[in-house]
């Protein structure tokens, strides 16, 4: 676990024959890009008269949160302003591990999320949202939560192989 952290914190760079160099920040970027196209409806023209844009593809709540993960996961290895989405991943975490709620761990705040993204049905820029926040806090906290982040590093690397 300790080696996928100085991964993420050194940053990656992927670079093969059919990507070109991507980078953790354009990953985190793309993926971005990817997460508002999907969860947006197309602004339109309305009653006037005005054109009204079609939308090719709309993400699935489950969709937006396995692309959140994916974006908070990069985002951690990205830095620069991508910095944002871990402080909101602590922020939410401190709110239960502070004591206000007893001696509750990261891991209990894993758990949170884990059933409240699998139990709940939500819009997917919430879904999204969510994502992102529990791939900060999955990581924080280590043991089998550290999987996803695991997976999405394999992921990222191996594209560019």
């Amino acid at each position: 676990m300790i080696e996928h952290f100085e991964t993420l914190a050194a940053g990656f760079t992927m670079q093969g024959k059919l990507l070109g160099t991507v980078g953790s920040g354009g990953l985190a970027t793309v993926l971005t890009g990817v997460m508002i196209a999907g969860i947006r409806e197309p602004k339109g023209g309305g009653e006037g008269g005005g054109k009204k844009g079609k939308m090719r593809r709309k993400l699935t709540s489950t969709q937006a949160q396995v692309l959140g993960i994916a974006a908070g996961t990069c985002y951690a290895g990205a830095g620069s302003i991508w910095t944002a989405s871990g402080q909101m991943s602590n922020a939410f975490a401190e709110i239960f591990t502070s004591g206000a709620f007893g001696a509750a761990g990261t891991g209990a705040v894993s758990l949170l999320l884990a059933g409240w993204m699998y139990f709940r049905e939500m819009r997917p820029a919430w879904a999204a949202g969510t994502g992102v926040i529990a791939a900060g806090v999955w990581a924080s906290a280590g043991g089998i939560w550290g999987l996803p982040e695991a997976v999405v590093l394999t992921v990222a690397h191996s594209v560019a192989s």
